[in-house]
């Protein structure tokens, strides 16, 4: 089949706009956007424009029931069943942005029904196909005696990161985020009715807020290294332990491993100095592997892989560069092929219910003491 997917996209903010619809619209032999909804009037009309998409609508189910439209591609914010479960039904491919649910048993719904339905449903977990981390999984999937896993995320503000790119309408520059207007964005989104609900089936309902919010890191962030870690090692045996402090706005974890491997996972919002950190530490006696992910937000910066090593009497810090490709733009590819081929999608539904199963471990171990 080498006629293009034709697609539709739900929700046409940040993501959508610096990633996924350029990466649509750039192959234009392989996609065809048929139809965008998002609950803004301006930003239908403004992305409509610039992409020439003539269907818009704040109505997703609209382009749902198109019968044109062979897949869907779910990246608005907040929950994903509401879009994912009628696109399912009507018998749409789904690609929907991490994570699938907000819960266990918000994802175990959506794969049901996915099941049901038949269709493809792969999540998006764009650092699966970086290739610096695909090179980095088989160095360590190689390594005789991994002891330990460090996984730390410095995060500050996104601004600097974002705030070259030709927004669609254009945004207006406002003044320095600070702690605490990154914590009052990340309190307002994680306290909505809908959200909240939802963190409550993971936490009980007297959970203090502070637990709240970090579970909701765990599932809008720390979920791309649950799943980058998960991807390398495979399933957790036990978390050891885990507390969070700043009001929710930092957490550390320590999950055990098969081998008497110990991951320790921590993340701590920053802003201040605009410096975006994400590693992750693969260590044994015979080498240590390194993966130094840039900001997602910049297009075809490459991941740094360092591999150090003992030669001789030598120590050896090879440092990789090992590829300009984007990740966004091979998952996107690598969806259409799945839909044409009908081969399983990875990642995919069982990826999306092994990483809740993680982070719900996590987040019953939590102390803010």
């Amino acid at each position: 089949m080498s006629k293009p997917l034709t697609v539709a996209v739900i929700g046409c903010g940040g993501i959508a706009q610096m990633m996924h619809l350029p990466t649509l619209a750039e192959r234009p032999d392989l996609f065809t956007i048929g139809g965008i909804a998002d609950v803004s009037d301006e930003v239908l009309r403004a992305v409509g424009e610039r992409y020439h998409i003539q269907r818009r609508t704040k109505d997703f189910t609209e382009l749902v029931a198109a019968p044109d439209i062979e897949a869907v591609i779910v990246l608005a914010n907040g929950a994903h069943r509401k879009f994912v479960e009628p696109a399912l039904a009507a018998g749409k491919h789904v690609f929907v942005e991490k994570p699938l649910g907000f819960s266990a048993s918000d994802t175990q719904r959506i794969a049901a029904a996915a099941e049901h339905s038949g269709k493809l449903l792969m999540v998006g977990y764009h650092k699966r196909f970086d290739p610096a981390y695909q090179r980095a999984r088989a160095e360590v999937q190689g390594l005789k005696a991994l002891r330990y896993v460090d996984v730390t995320v410095l995060h500050p503000d996104e601004d600097p990161y974002q705030a070259h790119y030709a927004f669609q309408p254009p945004r207006q520059p406002g003044p320095k985020a600070d702690d605490a207007t990154i914590d009052a964005t990340v309190r307002r989104d994680a306290g909505t009715k809908e959200m909240s609900a939802l963190l409550e089936e993971t936490l009980g309902p007297d959970a203090p807020p502070p637990a709240r919010i970090a579970l909701f890191i765990l599932l809008t962030s720390l979920i791309h290294d649950i799943n980058a870690v998960r991807g390398v090692l495979g399933e957790p045996e036990e978390v050891l332990s885990a507390h969070y402090w700043r009001d929710g706005m930092a957490q550390t974890s320590v999950t055990r491993f098969a081998g008497d491997v110990r991951v320790v996972m921590s993340w701590v919002s920053l802003p201040g100095v605009p410096l975006y950190e994400e590693t992750l530490r693969f260590v044994s006696p015979e080498k240590r592997v390194k993966l130094i992910f840039p900001s997602p937000y910049l297009r075809h910066e490459p991941t740094p892989l360092v591999i150090e090593r003992m030669e001789g009497d030598s120590l050896v810090a090879e440092h990789h560069r090992v590829s300009y490709e984007e990740a966004f733009r091979v998952e996107l590819h690598r969806f259409r092929d799945y839909v044409l081929t009908g081969e399983p999608p990875s990642p995919g539904i069982e990826d999306a219910i092994g990483d809740m199963r993680w982070i719900e471990m996590i987040a019953k171990k939590f102390d803010g003491r």
